[in-house]
């Protein structure tokens, strides 16, 4: 009796250990586990790390590489630090400027002056409390598309457009006469500069003129200027395949190649101007650039653009053919104005 007791005692002693044994267990197993756990966020932090760092080299010496093939192709580190500086002031300045210029009367009857044109030159804005002095010229106008201009030597592409109302000087300010050329021949020319001062660079600048006319286009430099040319979409980019590009190395090329592309213009006149353009003047300038030493080209292009005159189809009394120009000229417009509100809303 007394020995079937202690075996019960054991037995219960037994199970008593094997309990804490399994508490014990379950809890070494617990902290194992957790300590597992904690190894391998461990383990996974540090391999995402390490392929972070990998990654990183990578990226340096593959932007070191490409500092130094930059570096053998145009010189002294120094200078390519200023280019990319010198851009990066331009994108921090605002990649979109404008720039607000106004015409003197051009001789109408009817209708009150706001704004006193002492000269060529100057021009008195007319307020209350007495009148505020502006000073400018073509070279001034021309000072402030400047900095764009150098950029597309180094590959950006540039857009200089005029945009107003008919018989505001749109086209003054982009053609202007033969005494005061606009930012068309001065860009093109100041391009040519820029390309001579650079050494150990081969540039080419060449030049298209392309005129649209009622939602149709037309290459001013074609032998054959009224016939249409087609537009094309490749990927992001649209392109003229057909658009005729002359070569321009002097200031006497860039004057001839202007000269022969507005004759083939389609003027008209109206009710609010005597002579106005009935369609958009498109003027590109296509820079490319190769390195003598090592063979890196850059691409760039110059877009210039002489707008159409906006204006209300009502006060213009156009009749006809003016009429279908009008109004495609209004719509080409107000699609063009949407184009700065959807990077706006981006």
């Amino acid at each position: 009796m007394t020995r079937h007791a202690l075996t019960g005692m054991q037995v219960r002693y037994k199970m008593q250990e094997l309990s804490s044994s399994a508490k014990l267990l379950r809890s070494v197993t617990f902290h194992t586990l957790t300590d597992m756990q904690d190894l391998l966020r461990s383990f996974t932090a540090t391999a995402e790390m390490v392929t972070q760092r990998e990654q990183q080299a990578k990226a340096s010496v593959e932007d070191s590489k490409e500092k130094d093939m930059l570096t053998v192709c145009h010189g002294p580190q120094e200078v390519l630090e200023r280019r990319v500086q010198y851009n990066r002031l331009l994108e921090v300045q605002g990649n979109i400027r404008v720039f607000c210029r106004c015409r003197g009367p051009a001789g109408l009857a009817g209708g009150n002056s706001c704004l006193d044109i002492p000269s060529d030159h100057e021009l008195h804005l007319l307020q209350k409390g007495g009148k505020k002095l502006f000073h400018f010229e073509q070279e001034q106008v021309f000072d402030g598309a400047l900095p764009f201009i150098t950029s597309c030597l180094d590959g950006y592409n540039i857009c200089i457009l005029s945009y107003g109302q008919s018989g505001s000087g749109k086209t003054y300010t982009m053609v202007g006469p033969k005494d005061q050329p606009g930012l068309n021949i001065r860009s093109v020319k100041e391009l040519l500069r820029l390309c001579k001062e650079r050494k150990n660079i081969t540039y080419s600048v060449k030049v298209s003129m392309l005129e649209i006319y009622v939602e149709s286009l037309y290459d001013l430099l074609s032998r054959n200027p009224q016939n249409e040319v087609e537009i094309r979409t490749q990927g992001t980019s649209i392109t003229v395949p057909s658009l005729t590009r002359v070569e321009v190395k002097t200031e006497e090329d860039i004057v001839n190649v202007m000269e022969t592309g507005g004759k083939n213009l389609y003027l008209t006149s109206d009710k609010t101007n005597t002579e106005s353009s009935c369609s958009h003047l498109v003027v590109f300038a296509m820079v490319e650039g190769t390195d003598d030493v090592c063979g890196f080209s850059t691409r760039g292009t110059l877009t210039l653009c002489d707008l159409a005159g906006s204006e209300r189809i009502s006060k213009s009394q156009a009749r006809g053919q003016q009429l279908t120009e009008r109004a495609a000229i209004n719509k080409s417009l107000m699609a063009l104005r949407q184009v700065p509100k959807y990077y706006q809303d981006l």
